[in-house]
């Protein structure tokens, strides 16, 4: 199972660090960054996603949304990456893989 969480932070004063201080935290958790907003973790269980879901739920930002995905591997396996020109990464190793610096 696949854990997807979403950021869409306001401009507001203050919110700044805060979401700064939860995206560090998922990147230190193991997400990894799909997209600019966008963290994702494979968890093997249900239940290892919903705890995953409540220690975000402690770092939540006064204003703004996080969302919170569940989805198993044939959905995510039904995401298309759909793109005009492939970069350099998508070209020596694929679209299907996903490497992380």
């Amino acid at each position: 199972m696949r854990i997807l969480v979403m950021l869409n932070p306001t401009n507001r004063y203050g919110t700044k660090g805060a979401y700064t201080e939860l995206r560090k935290f998922l990147l230190c958790d193991g997400y990894i960054k799909l997209q600019n907003e966008v963290f994702m973790r494979v968890e093997d269980t249900k239940k290892g996603c919903v705890k995953h879901q409540n220690r975000i739920k402690s770092y939540l930002p006064p204003t703004g949304e996080v969302r919170m995905l569940i989805l198993t591997e044939k959905q995510f396996k039904n995401c298309v990456l759909c793109y005009e020109k492939p970069d350099l990464q998508e070209k020596l190793i694929g679209a299907k893989d996903l490497v992380t610096l």
